[in-house]
C-alpha cells in the first residue's frame, strides 16, 4: 500500500523568490569569487530551509504513487518538491555570470548545479590547472602592467578555491616571468629580504 505521507498534499509553496534573488544579487559567481558566492548562497538557503535541496539531505519523493487498486498517479509531494527545487534553481541561475552559467547548462536540479560548481571550483584538478598556468605565465610582449593583471587574476582564482599562493612564492614566480629584458631588475629584487610584494614590483617595473 502507498505511504500515506507521500500521498498527502503538501501546503502551498510560498517561497519568496524575489526576496531570495535580492539576497544573492550582491555577488555573481565568476572564476575568482567562489568562496564568498558559496557563503552568500548558503546563507540564503538556510534562511528559507532549503539547504537540504543543495546538500542532498532532502530526498526527492517518488514521482508517482499507486492506489490500492494499483492505479498509478502523480505524487503531489513530488510535484511540490519539484516546484520548490525549480524556484531554487532559478535563484541559483540568476547568481551566475554568463561565463559560469555555461558550466551547468546540463544540470536539471539545484543539487546537480551545486555539485557541478563545487567540482569546477574546488577540485584538486582545478588547483593543479591554475598553478600550472601561473608557473608557466610569461610577460612576453605584454606590458608589465598587463602581465601583472594576468598574474593577479590567476592568484585570485586560486585564493577563491581556498588554495592561496604563498606571498614569497608569488613574488618569485612573478619576477621569473618578467623575461630576459628585465632579468637585471628581477635578479636585484630577488636578492631583497623579504622580496617585495607584487604591487611594489609592478610600478618600478613599468619604468624600465
Amino acid at each position: 500500500s502507498p505511504n500515506p505521507l507521500s500521498m498527502a498534499v503538501p501546503p502551498t509553496d510560498s517561497l519568496p523568490v524575489t526576496t531570495m534573488i535580492n539576497m544573492v544579487a550582491a555577488i555573481k559567481l565568476n572564476p575568482t569569487n567562489y568562496l564568498p558566492w558559496r557563503r552568500q548562497i548558503t546563507h540564503m538557503a538556510e534562511c528559507f530551509d532549503l539547504m537540504g535541496l543543495l546538500d542532498g539531505s532532502t530526498i526527492p519523493p517518488s514521482p508517482s504513487i499507486s492506489s490500492e487498486a494499483g492505479v498509478q498517479s502523480v505524487n503531489p509531494a513530488y510535484t511540490a518538491w519539484k516546484m520548490k527545487d525549480r524556484k531554487l534553481l532559478s535563484v541559483l541561475y540568476t547568481s551566475l555570470s554568463e561565463e559560469v552559467a555555461s558550466e551547468v547548462i546540463d544540470s536539471s536540479t539545484s543539487r546537480d548545479t551545486w555539485v557541478t560548481l563545487e567540482g569546477v571550483f574546488s577540485s584538486a584538478s582545478r588547483q593543479h590547472q591554475l598553478r600550472e598556468e601561473l608557473l608557466s605565465l610569461r610577460r612576453g610582449s605584454s606590458s608589465v602592467d598587463d602581465y601583472g593583471k594576468k598574474f593577479k587574476l590567476l592568484c585570485d582564482q586560486l585564493n577563491a578555491i581556498g588554495r592561496p599562493v604563498d606571498e614569497t612564492d608569488k613574488s618569485h614566480w612573478f619576477l621569473r616571468g618578467l623575461g630576459i629584458q628585465l632579468a637585471g631588475f628581477a635578479d636585484t629584487r630577488m636578492a631583497f629580504s623579504p622580496v617585495p610584494c607584487i604591487p611594489r614590483l609592478i610600478a618600478p617595473g613599468q619604468t624600465i
